[in-house]
């Protein structure tokens, strides 16, 4: 007989996501872009050397995703989420001894495989296991620390770079990790509430803690899991991952390029008008555009524990749909404007629905190898617009936009260069860059 809890440790799970994505991902995603054009001087590398390592760290995560995707089934939560934060503590307490281009290699990559492949994947699937009922919002709810984790830690590790030196700045984000992530995630982070005795929130018959009432999904889990053996041979599901591997390349092709399609590119010199807007207008727009990021992440799992899965996907879609058509009328006041507000609401979709939809559509088995599977091939469609820009474009740090409050990147080739002609003087956009350290506030 289930044990019954007046408070559902379910919810310590969530908790534990939260912080993971919170430190471990939003130092990798939201804040290496601080220390880049340090390491490069003190290094005595190019810009383009040290973005190979951004490469590998995107190719190691496409491969890992599918190897945690495998193993999550298998392995406790407990472990594999206190390796993630053991692992990502000891990058960057590497990060801070590094004297060789080879060394940050061999970081990055174990970065790619830990702090950005396992943290999301294996918090959606271990959350996922634990609640039938309100899955989308606890999934939502701890993937959105992300957002959370990149506007407090910003500023901060801005501040300690200034203060502490670079150098010092990693020692002190690789014990904020394991001191803010480690223990609760080793104590809470199991991957089955059968473990201790209980099941999924909403699977107990009377669950005082659900409320049912205008749900549009059945609260159980379908009557047949599946098993990764038929799914590898379904039709429907290729047709998810295809699927995916198109909202990566949305992704890939809009997240870069907001900025530059509000203002202008400077093309060897010669500057290229696109919107033409002001870059501080362009800067307010984009906040808008992260803020929705932050609402919509979370309202998009409670969307689909409420009106299910088909509506939500719909409304993700057509919200991206809007956004395209949108972003093809930079030069009004409205289209950059729409475009911000309908992609931070679609852009969700890639990193809350992958492991909502295989659930509900096959089931909880094997959920590790199906999600693992729809994330890597999303991730791969997420780097293929990047791919002819990888030569230069890739090397040349984010130029600041300053808006009220908040700070904005243009895309990587607004500074003077470009993806089709190198630059020329790649130290000037070193110079212009270092003229402000506060990367952007949020990561989809």
């Amino acid at each position: 007989m289930s044990r019954q809890h007046k408070f559902f440790p379910g919810w310590l799970v969530v908790a534990s996501g939260f912080v993971i994505m919170a430190t471990c991902y939003t130092i990798f995603v939201n804040c290496m872009s601080l220390f880049q054009p340090l390491i490069v001087s003190d290094l005595g590398i190019t810009l383009a050397q040290y973005n190979i390592s951004n490469a590998i760290s995107t190719v190691v995560s496409v491969i890992g995703s599918l190897v945690i995707g495998h193993v999550a089934d298998k392995v406790s939560g407990r472990v594999l989420g206190s390796l993630t934060v053991i692992a990502t503590s000891a990058v960057l307490a590497g990060m801070s001894f590094v004297g060789e281009l080879w060394q940050v290699y061999v970081l990055f990559a174990v970065s790619g495989c830990f702090a950005v492949a396992s943290t999301r994947l294996l918090i959606s699937l271990v959350t996922a296991n634990w609640f039938t009922a309100k899955r989308g919002l606890a999934i939502s709810i701890a993937l959105s620390g992300s957002g959370f984790g990149g506007a407090i830690l910003s500023p901060i590790v801005s501040s300690l770079i200034v203060s502490v030196g670079w150098r010092s700045a990693f020692l002190v984000l690789a014990a904020i990790c394991m001191v803010a992530a480690l223990p609760i995630t080793a104590y809470s982070f199991r991957t089955k509430p059968s473990e201790i005795d209980l099941k999924p929130l909403g699977e107990n018959p009377g669950d005082s803690s659900v409320s049912t009432a205008g749900d549009k999904d059945e609260h159980t889990a379908p009557e047949v899991n599946v098993g990764w053996s038929r799914i590898k041979k379904s039709p429907a599901f290729w047709l998810l991952v295809v699927a995916f591997l198109f909202m990566g390349l949305v992704n890939g092709a809009i997240l870069p390029n907001q900025v530059t399609n509000m203002t202008s590119v400077t093309v060897n010199g010669a500057k290229i008008v696109t919107g033409g807007h002001d870059p501080m207008w362009a800067g307010t727009v984009l906040s808008a555009y992260m803020a929705t990021v932050v609402i919509a992440k979370i309202s998009l799992g409670a969307i689909y524990d409420r009106f299910g899965l088909r509506f939500g996907n719909i409304l993700g879609s057509v919200a991206c749909i809007v956004a395209c058509v949108a972003l093809c009328f930079p030069t009004t006041d409205l289209g950059p404007i729409v475009a911000a507000v309908s992609f931070g609401i679609g852009t969700c979709m890639g990193t809350i629905t992958p492991t909502i939809a295989a659930s509900k559509q096959f089931g909880m088995a094997d959920l590790g190898k199906v999600t693992g599977t729809i994330t890597s091939l999303e991730m791969v469609g997420g780097a293929a617009p990047w791919a002819p820009s990888s030569r230069e474009c890739c090397s040349m740090p984010r130029a600041p936009l300053r808006a009220p409050g908040l700070c904005a990147w243009r895309a990587p080739w607004s500074c003077s260069c470009s993806c089709w002609h190198p630059s020329p003087s790649p130290p000037s956009c070193v110079r212009a860059w270092r003229g402000s350290r506060r990367p952007s506030l949020f990561s989809v």
